[in-house]
Order: structure tokens, then sequence, then C-alpha cells
């Protein structure tokens, strides 16, 4: 009996050495390991991607300054990895059927003489919030219509989301 107490013993060593070897090359294990390395890879790399991100924006009519009343526009502007660029925040305005409002106005045009406003600021951290970003823009530039304004921001070659807002101007 003892010779077979020792034989059933060696078999079950056996049995659970072969359990117990490691699977390093199953099919399926393979594969999910490279998935989730690429996957990982992956996220690194658009992580540390530049980006500008505008969010929460707010439009605000018949706002006082020393310039009359104005249209208030206020976002959120987040950045990374842009740290010491100098980057713009910009309002594009258009009629309401799409058509660039002209404009010959010192300060408030585009090269191109579209009617704009824009307020350059650079990022001073890796990852940085402009909680509450706001341009101003002074209702005495339009006329009595419907209009659309296209907020956006860039650094260099790089652009951010657009937010679009529509917006009447009656009475001045």
């Amino acid at each position: 009996m003892r010779h077979d107490e020792k034989e059933i013993s060696k078999k079950i060593l056996q049995a659970l050495k072969k359990h117990q070897k490691p699977k390093v090359f199953d099919k399926s294990r393979l594969f999910f390991s490279a998935f989730l390395a690429l996957l990982i890879v992956v996220f690194f790399v658009w992580e540390s991607q530049p980006r500008i991100n505008i969010s929460k924006l707010k439009i605000q009519h018949n706002v006082s300054r020393s310039s009359g009343k104005n249209i208030k526009i206020n976002f959120e502007l987040k950045t990374a990895h842009l740290e010491n660029n100098r980057c713009n925040a910009v309002v594009y305005f258009y009629y309401k059927n799409g058509r660039k409002v002209r404009s010959t106005i010192p300060g408030y045009k585009t090269k191109n003489n579209q009617l704009s406003i824009h307020r350059s600021f650079r990022p001073t951290y890796q990852y940085s919030i402009y909680r509450n970003y706001t341009l101003y823009m002074p209702n005495k530039h339009f006329d009595r219509e419907n209009y659309q304004g296209k907020v956006t921001a860039y650094c260099g070659n790089l652009w951010a989301n657009r937010k679009k807002f529509n917006f009447t101007i009656g009475r001045l």
C-alpha cells in the first residue's frame, strides 16, 4: 500500500505541475496583452499632444462699459502642453445667412477686414484652465440685424474647437 500511496502522490504532483505551468504563449493571452499594450501607447501619445478646448460659452447683451453698450462673451479655455506659447482667443462675426460682417475699424477686424475681436494669452503651465475668459464687443459696430458669432482659439497652427452663438441687434 505504501508503494501505491507514493505513486498516487507522484501523479497528483505531476498533475499539479502541469496546471501550474505559465501559459505565456497562449494565443488569447498574447492577443489581450498586445491589445492592452497598444491601448496604453495610444493613450500616452494622445495625452502628450498639445490641445485647446473651449467650453461653457455664455453671452450677455447690453453690458455697460466705458465704450457704451457691449456684448459680453464669456467662456472657459483649457490648454494642454502649450506652456509659454503665445495663443489667441477670437470671435468672428457673421450675418445670419453666413456672410462675413465687414469692418474697417482698427482693433475690431481681421487682416481680411472681417469684424472680430481677439485677446492673446500665454499659458504658464503644462495644463492651464482659464475659467472666466471674457471678450467684449461694442454694440455700436453692428447695424440692426440678426447675427452669428463663432468663438475659437489658436496657438500657432493648432486650432481649438468652435462654439457658435446667435444674437439680434435691435434698437441701438
